[in-house]
């Protein structure tokens, strides 16, 4: 018997279309291909970098609302959220929320049967990860801002186990299900099912055009603290390969003068090349040597397996949550401490000089097809 099932996310903006969004989109497909009626209900209706007819599946926007008070904003939300599900007309068996934002306007319209994604490490992400760069700038400053910072750690925490306690929650890796509970929050239920993708979608992109260049490395990703671009090139000066190393992501980002600043005092100008932003990196990815990712955390690391599914050999930090379950067997050696820029560079020349042959091995999991199945099965 066909389930109607209904997603719902706050946008389908985002650079590189974001990972939450390319997510819900597979997972949606999926769900298609299933048999399933599928609607998906965007928060913001003129948020979108698809073109909406292009899909097999139902998709609806409820008008923005914009006020500076994010609880008034979700309150407002959730009667329209509430007004467009009876206007649709679909007793919806399953809710499936994709975002912080999503949870708190979903929880405000008191639907059933709703499962809450996860998508990131909430405990670690706030408490001890990038937070905690976030805690040494601001140390700089005053004892006041301190203060600040510790309020509003003690204020998120409490509004996330307000949130996601007695809740059935989907984490999108082990390491972040891991955190979850770790970070005392208390759900009805709670299972790991891996973020899905679109095989055949991923590998048309990568070859909707030609990269110019030749013998590379590369990394995927905003130039952000998180990312640790600078732990990247360290490793890459230290390792001294000779394929260049090109980083594609939102050079304009946090850190973008920073990395810039050192790809120059290293003398790296000639082997590192910023591309900046590109909405389809996947020919990128498909024609490079390998992909690094350098990261302090991940929620799960989408990049990595988007970066196996097109046959190209990873490199990683071991960092929280993701990687770890998605570099298995012959990869598993190449996931390196976070922060150690020596087993890095180690990690990088071994790859260039013996690169493991990707398998379906490494992908089988995380095809649209499993995660929809696994989905669909939450069903009541």
């Amino acid at each position: 018997m066909s389930k109607n099932i209904c997603l719902i996310i706050d946008t389908l903006g985002g650079n590189m279309a974001g990972g939450t969004v390319m997510s819900t989109l597979s997972l949606a497909q999926g769900l298609s291909n299933l048999d399933c009626k599928v609607s998906v209900i965007v928060l913001d209706e003129g948020a979108s970098c698809f073109l909406l007819d292009e899909f097999n599946f139902d998709i609806h926007t409820i008008k923005q609302i914009k006020h500076p008070i994010k609880f008034i904003r979700a309150a407002k939300q959730s009667k329209l959220l509430k007004q467009k599900i009876s206007n649709a007309g679909i007793n919806f068996d399953l809710f499936i929320s994709n975002s912080t934002y999503d949870a708190t306007v979903c929880k405000k319209a008191k639907l059933n049967n709703v499962y809450y994604v996860a998508r990131n490490a909430l405990g670690t992400q706030h408490i001890q990860g990038s937070s905690f760069i976030g805690f040494k700038q601001q140390i700089k400053c005053s004892y006041r801002n301190i203060f600040k910072f510790f309020i509003r750690k003690f204020l998120y925490k409490s509004f996330i186990k307000g949130l996601y306690n007695n809740e059935n929650l989907i984490t999108v890796s082990k390491g972040v299900e891991q955190d979850i509970l770790e970070f005392g929050i208390q759900p009805k239920t709670i299972q790991t099912i891996y973020n899905p993708f679109d095989f055949k979608d991923i590998e048309q992109q990568s070859n909707e055009y030609l990269v110019k260049e030749e013998d590379y490395i590369v990394h995927v990703g905003g130039l952000t603290l998180v990312k640790q671009h600078n732990i990247l090139i360290h490793a890459y000066k230290q390792s001294g390969i000779k394929q260049k190393l090109l980083l594609l992501g939102d050079d304009t980002a946090e850190n973008g003068k920073q990395i810039k600043q050192l790809i120059i005092d290293l003398d790296l100008q000639n082997q590192i090349t910023l591309k900046g932003f590109i909405s389809n990196p996947f020919p990128y990815i498909k024609n490079a040597k390998a992909l690094v990712l350098s990261s302090e955390q991940e929620g799960f690391g989408r990049v990595l397996v988007e970066a196996l599914i097109l046959g190209t050999p990873v490199i990683s930090t071991n960092c929280i949550a993701g990687p770890s379950e998605i570099l298995i067997d012959e990869l598993k050696p190449f996931l390196s401490p976070v922060g150690d820029i020596q087993a890095l560079a180690k990690n990088i020349i071994r790859m260039i000089d013996n690169p493991v042959e990707i398998t379906d091995k490494y992908t089988d999991k995380f095809s649209s097809e499993v995660s929809a199945k696994q989905y669909l099965s939450l069903c009541s």
